[in-house]
């Protein structure tokens, strides 16, 4: 009775999806109609985070160690030495790739994180499929630091008013160019079909993003849910497949400062390479026809061991001058607005201006239409 007790707790506290609690349940042997009686009690829907909007108590022991969940490159050794000095508390970092790598290892059952960093749209599909344990916010104080666009951010707002997320950094997915390398000013995502630059174009290995750059090309949102559009997009990307040297998402400062002419890339590996070669012979430029902007976040995956580490990590993250030293290591920008006294002049140098952050678009999560994302970069990427 005492295990039936705990997988119930689980299911509440959203530690466990209702799929999980079924699965779980029958090897408990547990009836059929017993466990859609328990699943009735607790109000919970595939999908769907428990209802109410108090978090659970939670344990206030800190581990020795913290598990984090990361994009490479992304966190500076000196802000894991002084989490340990401030907390002692060791961070241990491993890496993903992409977002779909990280969604897909967290739905296959993997376990034992306490902070990963989604972008803002998995945000939303993480929310969606019972991965993420709610926040509570009495323990991340710093939050007040958090600028307004980025504090109730659209993909992090729900009926029961849970928060699943506090930003990392943001930033921007345009496009790198060797001006030492083109014999044309580059304005437009459309130049790179122009057969002239055959292999001296790298594009992002990323099923959302580089179909992106062809959906703004052809005048249609980073978000479509038209077929039609997509498969022009997706016809788009195969054509211009003999011109791309490589797709690579883990490179692109590598590449810029190599002399790569074309990099689809990401403002922080842009300015990384600008300020290693000089900003005569590399430049960062926002389509005309339009970009992704995106936000990185902070969460607290089902399954963490310290959901208390967690939020302590989160907390520090927040303090304007740790989240300063981020962004100084790793050129994107910070969302804290107080962390701008602290910052580089030269990344604040070159933040998008008001009117290139018009042509800026969100990724949003599209739902069921993710699998036709999907489906379209298999078909780019075996073409």
């Amino acid at each position: 009775m005492r295990d039936v007790e705990g997988l119930v707790r689980e299911l509440a506290q959203g530690k466990i999806s209702r799929r999980q609690f079924l699965y779980r349940g029958a090897q408990m042997g547990l009836a059929t109609s017993a466990v859609a009686g328990v699943l009735a009690a607790c109000g919970t829907k595939e999908g769907e985070a428990p209802a109410g909007t108090s978090p659970a108590p939670m344990d206030t022991t800190k581990p020795d160690k913290l598990f984090l969940y990361n994009w490479s490159n992304y966190m500076t050794p000196g802000i894991k030495k002084g989490f340990k000095q401030k907390y002692g508390i060791s961070i241990v970092e491993t890496y993903f790739d992409d977002n779909e790598a990280l969604l897909a290892k967290l739905k296959s059952g993997a376990r034992g994180y306490d902070v990963i960093i989604p972008t803002n749209y998995m945000v939303q599909i993480m929310v969606k499929t019972g991965l993420l344990l709610p926040l509570n916010m009495k323990y991340i104080p710093n939050f007040k630091y958090v600028g307004p666009k980025f504090a109730s951010p659209s993909f992090d707002q729900w009926p029961d008013g849970k928060k699943y997320s506090v930003p990392y950094q943001w930033g921007t997915t345009a496009l790198g160019v060797r001006l030492d390398k083109v014999s044309e000013p580059i304005t437009k995502w459309a130049q790179l079909w122009d057969p002239a630059y055959k292999q001296k174009i790298n594009m992002l290995n990323d099923e959302r993003d580089t179909p992106g750059v062809a959906l703004r090309k052809n005048g249609y949102s980073i978000n479509t849910t038209s077929q039609a559009e997509l498969d022009t997009a997706t016809a788009d990307l195969i054509a211009q497949k003999p011109l791309v040297r490589e797709y690579d998402s883990l490179n692109m400062k590598r590449n810029l400062v190599a002399g790569v002419p074309l990099v689809m890339t990401w403002n922080g590996d842009c300015l990384l390479a600008m300020q290693e070669v000089g900003e005569d012979k590399v430049k960062y430029v926002f389509p005309e026809e339009g970009y992704s902007v995106w936000v990185d976040n902070m969460c607290n995956p089902i399954g963490s061991p310290s959901p208390y580490a967690a939020h302590l990590f989160m907390d520090y993250l927040c303090d304007p001058q740790v989240n300063a030293d981020l962004t100084n290591y790793n050129q994107y920008s910070s969302p804290i607005p107080a962390a701008d006294a602290y910052t580089q002049k030269f990344i604040i140098d070159h933040l998008p201006t008001q009117a290139e952050l018009e042509r800026g678009e969100f990724l949003n999560d599209v739902g069921a239409f993710a699998r036709n994302y999907s489906e379209a970069w298999a078909k780019v990427k075996s073409a």
